[in-house]
C-alpha cells in the first residue's frame, strides 16, 4: 500500500483511507498477537491475584497473558516459581505475553528470541456455553524438546467450539532456564532441577484455584502435550507435585520419559545434570561457580553459551521426579488418572529432515551410521543390523525408522503395558500418510510424522514464526473433527465404544487414518516397530 495521498483526494476522501488504513493497521496487531476479530471486550473476572478483563468474538472469550507466577528474574532465577505480585486495576488480558527465552534450534518449529518475563497463561472460554457453570477443562503443555516453543503457537478454537471445553495454554521455563542443576544453586534449600516442570505444576495449581471463575470444573480436568509436552504430561502423571490437580492425561509422542541414562533422550540423574551445570558456568564465564554470577548472567549469554551444556529432559532429582518414571509406572507409584497414549507412525522423518533440511544434502551411509553412533554409542552396530539401509529406499528412512521405534512406538507400548495394569488406558497411533508438512521438502516421503497430528487439534498448526502455514482437505477436516471428539471427552471413554481400553490378552490400538479409522492389534504394532528388540537391548 503507497503511503504517499494523491493531491486530487478529497479531504472526506483522504480521511476515508486513512481509516481505513487504521482498521488495517489494527488487524495486522490483531493477528500478531492472537488476538483477531475479538474487538468486543469481555466481562471483568476476578482471579486470586486481581481482576482480568478479556476479549471476545462470536465463538470463545479469551483471556491472554495472565501472569501465574511471579517474573523468575533476578534473585528468582532457578529457584521455584512464585506467585505473582497482586494488582487491583483490572488486567487488559487482551494480548498474549512473551514467550521465553529460546535459541532456534528445531528448524521450523522454534522461533529464537523471548523474555525472561515469561511465565503466563491463556484461558479460552466458548461463547456458547457462557451462562452453564462447571465446563470441563483442558490444559495443554507445548512441546518443543523442553528448549523451544510458545503456547501462543496453538490456536485452541477448534477444541474450544467443537469440544465445548475451557482451553488453557502455558508458557514455562525453558533450556538452560529451566532444566538446570549446580551444586551452587541445589545448596540453596529449594527444590531444583526441574524448574520449568515446577513451572507447569504452578500453572495447574492456578487452574485448580481459579478456573472456577471462568465456568470450569477444577474436577474434570484433562492435561495434554506433544513431544517434549509429552514426557512432561508423564512427568505430572507421575509426580507428587501434580497430585490431584488433574483427572485426565494425553501424552502424544512422549514415550522417551522411560528411556533410561545413559541412552540419548534419557531422564537424567541429578548427578549427571550437576556435571553438566557445572560446564556450562566454566563456559559462561563463572569459572568461580557461584549462584551470584550465575544469576548476573544475561540472558543473552545463556542463550549464546546453552547449546552444549542443554540437560532437555526430566531430572531425576529426589522431589518433583522422585525416582526413574519407568520403575514408577510399573510399581503403579503414580497419580491415578486416565490416560490416553500415542504416537505418529512415522515421528522419525520429522528429525532425518533437520540435517537435511539446514545442510541441502540428503543423508549418506555415512551420515546415517554417525547418527546410530551419537544415540546409541557401543550398541550402534546392533542398530543398524536391525535396521539395515537396504531394507529401505534411503539412509534417511533407515533412520527415521530406527527413531521412530527407539524415542517413541516402543516406548510408548511399554507404557501402555505398565500404566494399564494399574488404571485406564487407551492407545492410539495417527497413521495419516497424507498429513500436511509445515516444514520444507525432503527427498523422501515424510508420511505422519513427529508433530504433524498438531494441525488436526490446532488448526493451521505451522510450528514456530517461520513454519509454511498448513490446511486441511475435505478429508482431513473428517479426521480432524473424530480426533478432537476424542481429545476433549477423555472424561468420558467408557462410552468410546469403538476405542476400547488398552488391556487383556490381546489390547489394540486405535489407528486415526484415512479413508477410515481402525483398531490394530497391540502385537501387530509391535513387530512392526520391531519392540522385541528394543524391549531386549534393556533402554527402558
Amino acid at each position: 500500500m503507497s503511503n504517499t495521498m494523491p493531491g486530487s483526494l478529497s479531504a472526506s476522501s483522504a480521511l476515508a483511507k486513512i481509516g481505513h488504513l487504521f482498521m488495517a493497521i489494527g488487524l495486522c496487531v490483531q493477528l500478531a498477537t492472537g488476538s483477531v476479530a475479538k474487538a468486543q471486550t469481555a466481562p471483568v473476572l476476578n482471579v486470586d491475584s486481581g481482576p482480568v478483563r478479556g476479549i471476545s468474538d462470536v465463538k470463545m472469550t479469551s483471556f491472554l497473558g495472565i501472569p501465574y507466577a511471579a517474573p523468575p528474574v533476578g534473585d528468582l532465577r532457578w529457584r521455584p516459581p512464585q506467585a505473582p505480585k497482586p494488582w487491583k486495576k483490572p488486567l487488559e488480558a487482551n494480548k498474549v505475553s512473551n514467550e521465553c527465552p529460546q535459541n532456534g534450534d528445531l528448524g521450523a518449529f522454534a522461533s529464537a528470541g523471548g523474555n525472561e518475563d515469561c511465565l503466563y497463561l491463556n484461558v479460552y472460554v466458548p461463547r456458547s456455553t457462557e451462562e452453564r457453570r462447571s465446563l470441563p477443562v483442558f490444559v495443554w503443555i507445548h512441546g518443543g524438546n523442553l528448549t523451544v516453543g510458545q503456547a501462543a503457537d496453538y490456536d485452541p478454537s477448534k477444541l474450544v467450539v467443537d469440544g465445548k471445553m475451557i482451553v488453557v495454554t502455558i508458557n514455562y521455563r525453558l533450556g538452560v532456564l529451566g532444566f538446570f542443576s549446580h551444586p551452587s544453586i541445589d545448596g540453596e534449600r529449594h527444590p531444583f532441577g526441574n524448574y520449568g516442570q515446577m513451572d507447569q505444576a504452578f500453572a495447574l495449581d492456578w487452574v485448580h484455584r481459579n478456573i472456577q471463575k471462568f465456568g470450569g470444573d477444577p474436577d474434570n480436568v484433562t492435561i495434554a502435550g506433544e513431544s517434549s509436552g509429552g514426557t512432561s504430561v508423564l512427568a505430572q502423571i507421575i509426580s507428587p507435585w501434580a497430585a490431584g490437580k488433574f483427572q485426565h492425561a494425553i501424552i502424544m509422542s512422549g514415550g522417551a520419559e522411560i528411556i533410561r541414562h545413559p541412552y540419548f533422550g534419557a531422564t537424567r540423574p541429578v548427578e549427571y545434570a550437576r556435571k553438566i551445570g557445572s560446564g556450562f558456568a566454566t563456559a559462561a564465564g563463572c569459572s568461580d561457580q557461584s549462584a551470584a554470577c550465575l544469576r548476573r548472567l544475561s540472558v543473552d549469554q545463556i542463550l549464546a553459551h546453552q547449546k552444549d551444556y542443554i540437560v532437555n529432559q526430566t531430572i531425576i532429582d529426589g522431589d518433583f521426579m522422585p525416582m526413574q518414571p519407568g520403575d514408577a509406572l510399573r510399581e503403579g507409584k503414580f497419580n491415578p488418572v486416565t490416560i490416553v497414549n500415542g504416537t505418529t507412525s512415522n515421528e522419525g522423518t520429522f528429525f532425518a529432515a533437520l540435517p537435511e533440511n539446514a545442510t541441502g544434502k540428503a543423508m549418506t551411509e555415512e551420515g546415517y551410521n554417525t547418527g546410530l553412533g551419537a544415540f546409541f554409542g557401543d550398541k550402534s552396530r546392533l542398530v543398524a543390523r536391525e535396521y539395515p539401509i537396504a531394507d529401505y529406499q534411503s539412509p534417511s528412512e533407515a533412520y527415521a525408522a530406527a527413531a521412530t521405534d527407539y524415542l517413541f512406538s516402543c516406548p510408548a507400548l511399554m507404557i501402555d503395558k505398565w500404566a494399564s495394569e494399574k488404571t485406564t488406558v487407551h492407545a492410539y497411533e495417527f497413521n495419516d500418510r497424507t498429513a500436511p508438512s509445515y516444514i520444507p521438502p525432503t527427498t523422501y516421503p515424510l508420511g505422519a510424522a513427529h508433530t504433524f497430528e498438531l494441525s488436526y487439534i490446532f488448526p493451521g498448526f505451522h510450528g514456530g514464526k517461520v513454519g509454511a502455514p498448513v490446511k486441511l482437505n475435505s478429508f482431513q477436516e473428517k479426521l480432524s473433527d473424530e480426533m478432537v471428539h476424542f481429545w476433549t471427552s477423555a472424561s468420558s471413554t467408557a462410552r468410546w465404544t469403538d476405542w476400547p481400553r488398552f488391556e487383556g490378552a490381546q489390547p489394540s490400538l486405535m489407528q486415526f487414518m484415512l479413508p477410515e479409522n481402525r483398531s490394530v492389534a497391540a502385537i501387530e504394532f509391535a513387530k512392526r516397530h520391531h519392540c522385541d528388540f528394543w524391549n531386549s537391548m534393556g533402554v527402558y
